[in-house]
């Protein structure tokens, strides 16, 4: 599984191990449990959209960086890759 873009001159290709679709809905509990950490997270790693209260967010492993939290839409669209194969957001 990859997810791909171009970021001005270039193109970024990460590739992910795994990844949940469904892993946590986006909430006061959610902002409570992250309000100690470094990394408070409020949109998806990938494409910088704000979650809103109450949206399913899904978390993905991506390879050599970690794990990542991932808007429904990217999650998707990760998913829909296998081995081999890229997306490429334009």
């Amino acid at each position: 599984m990859k997810l791909s873009k171009i970021i001005p001159a270039r193109r970024k290709t990460v590739e992910f191990l795994w990844c949940k679709k469904d892993f946590y809905e986006m909430g006061q509990g959610f902002r409570d449990a992250r309000k100690m950490l470094k990394r408070k997270i409020a949109s998806c790693w990938w494409c910088n959209r704000k979650f809103i209260d109450g949206e399913m967010m899904a978390l993905a492993c991506a390879k050599n960086e970690g794990n990542k939290i991932l808007c429904q839409e990217c999650a998707t669209k990760l998913l829909k890759t296998k081995k081999g194969n890229q997306w490429k957001k334009h």
